[in-house]
């Protein structure tokens, strides 16, 4: 028997609308959420309460374990990118257990999608919730009004929340989340060229070795990092202080999201590495692995981000074959 479900926070729409195209009962919805399906909800008892976490970057699910399991499995399926960054009892000491899933950017956009289906949605919708929530509701009532103008309202909320804030900052931060859920120690530089989907920023190093490439780092070497809206990997440059290029190593990861600050993405362990002059090459394939034994990560991301990777690699040495 399916749980019913109880849903509450940023995602509530397009969960509602999701659980319900797969089988499962929703009970005692929010009023605007109630509103917006023309079905008859119970209210009453739940199984599963599902609700955002602290920083809306993703969902918790909590009650009984074998039942929450049942519900990962249809999340998995739908917003294939999300990772599960934690499963165990609740703090609270009781017999229930909670699960903690990570919505990256291809879940965002698969929501966004669905909550399309049931009201009318701006690209980035539950991105902006995060950003600037007053902002999006008012874009988003001038959507209603205006239908036709649904590009035009687009372009100038991701300039105005997105683009600008960063370019006046003049600095930009990549959220480098670990599959724990857990940031690691934000990487940050001088902004050099930004657009609506790129960001390419200017780092400085003073002493240690590169991360992959197995090499020390030398007085007056520099890196240059460049990040593309929805891509899978962001790309490290590294030169030497007569410009001259040491290496490159791409880091595979969730879509990149652009923010205010930056980016934001879910690190997902494997790595191409190419030297200057030597043909590229993967790394961390069994870290990954690992992930997807422990249900970190489903088969199918799995199997995508070894695409990404050999599709990373093989057109690296293509190319270098080529300008030899």
């Amino acid at each position: 028997m399916q749980p019913r479900l109880k849903i509450r926070g940023i995602y509530s729409t397009a969960l509602t609308k999701l659980a319900i195209d797969s089988g499962f009962e929703v009970a005692d919805p929010s009023p605007r959420v109630s509103e917006r399906f023309a079905v008859q909800f119970p209210q009453g008892p739940y199984d599963i309460l599902i609700v955002d976490r602290e920083d809306l970057q993703g969902i918790d699910l909590k009650g009984n374990g074998e039942q929450i399991t049942q519900v990962l499995g249809v999340l998995r399926q739908a917003l294939f990118d999300s990772v599960l960054v934690k499963f165990g009892p609740t703090e609270d000491n009781d017999p229930l257990m909670v699960a903690g899933i990570e919505l990256p950017g291809a879940s965002k956009e698969k929501l966004d999608e669905i909550r399309a289906a049931v009201i009318p949605t701006l690209k980035n919708h539950h991105r902006l919730k995060i950003i600037n929530s007053e902002m999006l509701e008012a874009a988003e009532s001038e959507l209603a009004k205006r239908p036709s103008a649904k590009a035009e309202l687009e372009r100038n909320i991701l300039r105005e929340a997105i683009i600008l804030p960063l370019e006046k900052e003049g600095v930009a931060r990549l959220e480098h989340i670990r599959p724990s859920g857990k940031s690691m120690r934000a990487r940050k530089g001088a902004l050099q060229t930004i657009s609506d989907s790129r960001i390419v920023f200017g780092r400085t190093f003073t002493q240690g070795r590169y991360d992959g490439l197995n090499l020390v780092i030398r007085k007056g070497d520099y890196g240059v990092t460049e990040i593309r809206e929805g891509v899978w990997y962001v790309k490290h440059s590294y030169f030497s202080k007569e410009n001259l290029l040491i290496g490159e190593y791409f880091n595979i990861n969730t879509p990149v999201e652009l923010y205010p600050y930056g980016a934001r993405y879910v690190d997902l362990e494997v790595d191409v590495i190419r030297r200057a002059g030597e043909e590229a090459f993967i790394i961390d394939r069994e870290k990954l692995g690992i992930l997807s034994q422990k249900g970190c990560i489903g088969k199918d991301l799995e199997s995508r981000v070894l695409l990404v990777a050999e599709q990373i690699r093989r057109n690296l040495n293509r190319d270098g074959a080529r300008n030899k």
